[in-house]
């Protein structure tokens, strides 16, 4: 695939087919991600992959836990701020979203449904988390951002597709139990992936992006 087109055309996947990931491939996926660039070639990532059963009792605890109401107690804090304009895209990205999927956003039972899906992979027959060493700073973070980046451009270019989650990492203590985490890893972000059900609309959905000139400021 041209490598403008992966950049243009990948997009977060909600729904896959029942179809494992080979395990090769997904080496070889992860391999070329490892060429991602990184502060003084630090290389920070540590990457934990869970199928199968590990993945199915993961889930099945993650679910419950929210499920519960237990509050979220994330290794990275999520945003509680965002400025004005981030404020509006993301709210507008959120209804348009749920507006694909037919789902009143008043509807509180239908999309607390929604969003417990995140702890179920999204039915995905393998998840990733992505960690980072406590000691690290925003630096290696950044690289991090990198990593995913070039893992998820690879599983696009492969006809795979991928989402990552801020919230699939909401408890990083279960995850650390059932994947044997050291406590010296946290836990920044999940992706769930597989092959795309492409009849679903959970994926027929598309964010809408900034044109170049309202991100860009050129200095000439």
């Amino acid at each position: 695939m041209d490598f403008f087109q992966t950049l243009q055309e990948r997009s977060s996947i909600r729904s896959f087919l029942p179809k494992p990931v080979d395990k090769a491939l997904l080496g070889r996926l992860l391999q070329a991600a490892g060429h991602s660039p990184s502060y003084m070639n630090s290389q920070p990532w540590e990457i934990f992959v869970v199928t199968g059963k590990k993945k199915e009792e993961l889930a099945a605890e993650l679910l419950k836990t929210s499920g519960q109401g237990e509050p979220p107690r994330p290794d990275f804090a999520f945003p509680k701020v965002w400025p004005e304009a981030l404020e509006k895209r993301s709210t507008t990205h959120r209804l348009r979203r749920f507006a694909a999927l037919g789902i009143d956003p008043n509807d509180k039972e239908k999309t607390r449904l929604s969003y417990l899906r995140n702890f179920n992979f999204f039915d995905a027959p393998c998840g990733v988390f992505i960690g980072l060493e406590k000691s690290l700073t925003t630096w290696s973070m950044f690289d991090l951002g990198l990593f995913v980046h070039g893992f998820l451009m690879a599983l696009h270019a492969e006809g795979l597709g991928g989402c990552p989650q801020a919230m699939l990492v909401s408890y990083p203590d279960i995850i650390r139990k059932h994947l044997s985490i050291p406590d010296n890893i946290n836990i920044a972000i999940g992706i769930s992936l597989g092959y795309p059900d492409n009849n679903s609309p959970l994926n027929s959905y598309r964010s809408q992006r900034k044109e170049v000139n309202e991100f860009v400021r050129w200095c000439e």
